[in-house]
């Protein structure tokens, strides 16, 4: 593979933003017909890179080739008419168009008349009369048969006629792929495109993307993963600290080598899970029932509690009423029956302040959309759920926050927990997602909590912050928090967790104690069956 000329070439790439080096002088190559990894910490260059190859950033310095010539990309457009894709890591959908119209958003042509230079063009406008063309000429059913193709012949598993709102984020992820899969690229890039994907559902992408190399396309990961790296790759660059470390052939190293190239370090992947008394309950849910936005119950009948100093693992795939389960204990979701208790409290009538107020701690699955508020500052987003305590505020009668007090909390954030940016004033939707993931985690841990909700925490972190989350939440744990951890990593749930609960449509099928679990049973639980043979339905209906 070496003997050939590069398909790609990137030499000496630089880029900085206010007060940060992105990418030093990078060199980075990809051959025709690879699969390129490319490996680093959260921070580390990576997506800079892959979006100055794509049109979305300019480079401050360095040159790109493609098949042998300058490549001068100035915006997406440019990149797709040469034959580039790109798969983003935070989703660029419309909620209220359908799969395939998202799908095929911006591929429809302007109608034909509208390029031979007739009046009615010149004297309208041709903007408005080619969007006029191109939805005269939208074809529903037709779109909907090629994108239904389209899907069907790379095995990813989505309905075209389903509106984007209505999926779950694994399913909007799958919808992202097939936006790229639908044009005629001859370079993907993915942008950590298995962060909301099952690992069934990372299988069947890794078999889509094997069948799409063998028939001549050429393959970037971006990822922090190691076990994706050595699976998927042919060959991998690491990048730390926005340079580039080294490339190397995957079947040359193991984890650990990589590991080590990404953080500069050992890293210990060992759980130091010490025994902790257990106290008082601080949640307890009784036949809780709660309906979605279509008024179809998703939760049937949930008994969970939580104790002091106590993880609870709850596994199950994704879209089984865990995000319902969350949106309900945070106060967002009404229940339709049934009583949540929070320190002995019902809560169920409460406001989300009350609940926060009264000890909850909530890490969302979503840390963009739920998780945070965007557009306003890292200062602003670690005071968000305690600016109306004395200790922000500038004094008894005070209604404003005392904006020094908050910035000083927010730089102890910043330092503790190892969020990379170059100041707290940045806005938080430009930090990167492990680097907001630690600023949510530390915001929702340092103000002490009765209970921790945990909505998949090391979503889209490296190696080395998945070390420190797991570390700070067993911290957590010691001190006599309640930590209620979803996860739809069964290695992470059987690592961290006292207790494990298994959710399945809804229904709680399956409680045993860490030290009891077999993790094939908790496999077949959370996949609808039992380590009997039958369905968890058959179970219930049968108990004998």
């Amino acid at each position: 593979m070496d003997d050939t000329p590069p398909l790609l070439e990137m030499t000496g790439i630089y880029k900085t933003f206010p007060g940060v080096v992105a990418n030093d002088h990078i060199d980075f190559e990809v051959h025709q017909g690879e699969i390129h990894g490319l490996l680093g910490e959260n921070g580390a260059g990576k997506s800079t890179l892959m979006k100055i190859l794509f049109g979305l950033y300019s480079p401050d310095d360095g040159s790109i080739r493609y098949r042998g010539e300058p490549l001068q990309v100035n915006s997406p457009k440019d990149a797709i008419d040469t034959g580039l894709g790109m798969v983003h890591q935070h989703f660029q959908l419309i909620p209220k168009l359908t799969v395939a119209e998202n799908v095929v958003l911006g591929l429809r042509e302007s109608h034909p008349a509208l390029h031979d230079g007739g009046g009615s063009s010149s004297q309208f406008g041709v903007e408005p009369l080619r969007r006029l063309a191109r939805w005269l000429s939208y074809d529903e059913s037709l779109e909907n048969e090629r994108v239904a193709e389209t899907a069907e012949r790379y095995g990813i598993d989505v309905d075209p006629e389903r509106r984007v709102r209505e999926l779950d984020v694994g399913e909007q992820q799958r919808v992202e792929i097939l936006k790229a899969l639908y044009r005629d690229v001859d370079l993907l890039v993915l942008d950590e495109p298995t962060a909301v994907l099952t690992p069934d559902q990372v299988d069947r992408l890794f078999e889509t993307l094997r069948r799409l190399v063998d028939s001549g396309l050429t393959v970037i990961i971006i990822t922090h993963k190691l076990g994706e790296i050595t699976t998927i790759t042919d060959r991998v660059t690491v990048l730390r600290d926005g340079r580039r470390i080294d490339t190397v052939e995957t079947a040359s190293v193991d984890e650990s080598d990589l590991a080590r190239m990404m953080v500069g370090r050992e890293v210990i992947h060992d759980i130091d899970r010490t025994d902790v008394e257990l106290g008082r309950p601080v949640l307890e849910l009784s036949n809780l029932h709660a309906r979605d936005d279509r008024g179809v119950e998703v939760l049937s009948g949930i008994d969970l509690s939580v104790r002091e100093g106590e993880v609870l693992g709850l596994a199950g795939v994704s879209g089984n009423g865990q995000q319902v389960l969350n949106e309900c204990l945070v106060g967002q979701r009404p229940v339709s029956e049934g009583t949540i208790t929070l320190d002995g409290e019902s809560v169920e009538e409460l406001s989300i302040d009350q609940r926060v107020d009264a000890g909850l701690s909530n890490v969302p699955a979503d840390r963009y959309e739920a998780g945070c508020a965007p557009g306003l500052s890292i200062v602003h987003n670690a005071a968000v759920k305690d600016y109306r305590t004395p200790e922000f505020q500038n004094g008894p009668m005070a209604i404003g926050m005392d904006y020094t007090r908050a910035k000083e909390h927010a730089e102890s954030l910043v330092e503790d927990y190892d969020v990379r940016v170059p100041d707290t004033d940045v806005e938080a939707g430009n930090l990167s997602g492990g680097n907001l993931q630690k600023l949510i985690l530390g915001r929702e841990m340092e103000r002490d909590p009765s209970l921790l909700i945990a909505n998949q925490p090391t979503r889209g972190l490296d190696v080395g912050a998945i070390e420190s989350v797991r570390n700070r939440l067993l911290e957590q744990r010691a001190d006599g928090t309640g930590i209620l951890l979803v996860s739809e990593k069964l290695d992470e749930i059987m690592e961290m967790s006292d207790r494990i609960a298994v959710i399945y449509e809804g229904e709680i099928v399956h409680e045993v104690s860490t030290d009891e679990a077999d993790r094939g049973d908790i496999g077949l639980y959370m996949s609808g069956g039992t380590n009997e043979g039958t369905t968890t339905a058959e179970a219930v209906e049968n108990p004998s």
